[in-house]
């Protein structure tokens, strides 16, 4: 059986990375913060305001721009990635 202590980064394995899932697990978690924080009191009290920005309320501005904001970049964390680069290049595929 693998032992899990060997898939983490520790300083001194300075050859060794986090895999890639867990590492896409990291930033997700970051982006969930990141959307948490923007979502919240103190910033949605800054843009709750009676001004009009090319018709559209400043408020809800915010919120569909973090709202979009957010499901790019997750879309950028989950993007499929080749297995194994090299396989992808000409000299490869010959």
């Amino acid at each position: 059986m693998m032992d899990t202590r060997d898939t983490v980064t520790r300083p001194h394995d300075e050859g060794r990375s986090i895999p890639g899932a867990k590492r896409r697990g990291e930033r997700l978690i970051g982006l969930l913060i990141a959307g948490a924080v923007l979502l919240n009191f103190p910033f949605l009290s800054v843009f709750s305001v009676d001004k009009l920005v090319f018709g559209i309320p400043v408020l809800y501005l915010y919120l569909f721009s973090v709202w979009g904001l957010i499901i790019g970049v997750k879309a950028l964390i989950l993007r499929g990635r080749p297995a194994d680069p090299a396989a992808d290049t000409p000299e490869a595929k010959k």
